[in-house]
């Protein structure tokens, strides 16, 4: 058995479009193989499932979701959840550097995403329904695993990721493009697939990992894995072998 892991936007979806027929065939020969396949997404768990609902024949044997931070299995049973404490949410809320009124906000929980009301006019870009909080009553959420940030640019992204990761050390910024994902350090997707393999107790001969931005290079270095045509160029340096599509990647291995 082998297991194939992908990012979702911009790698098994190119950015805008829908996902291609031909990576939904390839992951169908892969699992009628015996193989298992899955999504290693930046995405909370009810957005990666909203996204999914439009591609009844896909059928992921699992999801890491929230750069590794929520894992389920096929039946979306909780395999790892990796939850802020109580004080950091409040901490981190209290930040002026989250608490301002430029970027939009989002923060998820385990299973549901919310907008924090910063009071921005920019939008995230996402036709899912949110409900908005303040952030008097986002501090009293529970079983947050991220907050979010859309950034004005890659740099604004990675210095208001260096300042809020110097306040709060146990926290990680996962930059892709202009976005960052603020979860606990462990929770990225080189570490969320070794939690999945530790807690299913599935032993692939093979960990096949494809991915095309920042928050994807870990788990390209560590499973000397692979990208796709449209990525960046130091995603194509990092990599093993650039591939045109997912589903190239998946019938070269089989």
């Amino acid at each position: 058995m082998k297991l194939a892991a992908t990012d979702f936007d911009g790698t098994f979806a190119p950015h805008r479009q829908p996902v291609p027929a031909s990576n939904i065939e390839a992951v169908a020969k892969w699992q009628a193989a015996g193989n298992k396949f899955g999504i290693c997404t930046g995405r909370g768990l009810s957005l990666i499932e909203f996204e999914l609902r439009k591609y009844p024949a896909l059928h992921p044997d699992y999801l890491v979701c929230n750069n590794g931070a929520v894992i389920v299995n096929d039946k979306r049973e909780f395999l790892s959840s990796l939850c802020f404490t109580e004080t950091l949410v409040k901490g981190m809320l209290r930040l002026p550097l989250i608490r301002q009124t430029k970027n939009p906000m989002r923060l998820l929980t385990e299973t549901d995403m919310y907008l924090l009301d910063t009071g921005s006019s920019i939008e995230f870009g996402l036709v899912i329904p949110m409900e908005t909080l303040t952030f008097e009553r986002a501090a009293s959420m529970e079983k947050v695993v991220q907050l979010s940030m859309r950034c004005g640019s890659v740099e604004e992204a990675e210095a208001v990721t260096a300042e809020v990761t110097k306040a709060f050390p146990e926290v990680i910024g996962n930059i892709n493009r202009n976005y960052i994902d603020f979860n606990l350090k462990d929770a990225n997707k080189r570490d969320g697939l070794c939690r999945l393999l530790e807690v299913s107790g599935w032993q692939p001969e093979e960990t096949l990992f494809i991915g095309d931005d920042q928050n994807d290079l870990p788990a390209v270095k560590y499973f000397h894995g692979y990208t796709v045509e449209t990525a960046e160029p130091f995603m194509k340096e990092a990599a093993t072998k650039v591939y045109p599509s997912v589903g190239d990647m998946l019938l070269s291995h089989l």
